[in-house]
């Protein structure tokens, strides 16, 4: 297996988090339909800059060398009514470099988010994971993420997102 140096993220991370959104977002093309587009670096930035010192957001960044090559982040989850779900932590994120697929590093990533969600004492996760993108569906799935079969659209992607949960070990 490839090592990757992955450290706890911070602020000043966040432009190279929206530069790994930026490239994972834009392999949904072979999949989504022919007009969809992504949301541009900058409304990712400003998005991530809002909420990732607010919402209490934590993330993971992995390297390559000095070379970014992917992430994962979590929340504290909450309802449509933003009202806190006691005990439930939400993977918002967790993308890998395209030329960093199959390493083993979305493994690391996933595998240090569950514990970190078992360390700040949540019982389960939650995802919400893009419907019809079969690799992370099958990621998940083989990870112990079980669908429940919700689906929302997401207004920032514009894609209908299927729900997907996760029991904790306490």
């Amino acid at each position: 297996m490839r090592t990757f140096t992955i450290r706890p993220a911070k602020t000043s991370d966040l432009g190279t988090i929206a530069d790994n959104l930026v490239e994972g977002l834009s392999t949904y093309r072979g999949w989504t339909p022919m007009a969809w587009n992504p949301p541009g670096r900058t409304e990712m930035l400003i998005g991530l800059l809002q909420r990732f010192p607010r919402d209490g957001s934590w993330a993971h960044v992995a390297f390559d060398g000095t070379a970014p090559a992917g992430h994962i982040m979590f929340r504290p989850d909450r309802d449509e009514a933003d009202e806190p779900r006691p005990g439930v932590a939400l993977l918002t994120q967790l993308f890998v470099r395209e030329q960093h697929w199959g390493s083993g590093l979305a493994q690391q990533l996933h595998a240090l988010g569950v514990s970190d969600m078992t360390e700040r004492g949540f019982a389960s996760g939650r995802l919400l994971v893009a419907n019809g993108h079969a690799r992370a569906q099958a990621f998940y799935a083989a990870q112990g993420w079980r669908p429940t079969g919700a689906l929302e659209t997401s207004g920032e992607l514009g894609l209908e997102l299927a729900e997907y949960v996760l029991a904790l070990d306490a």
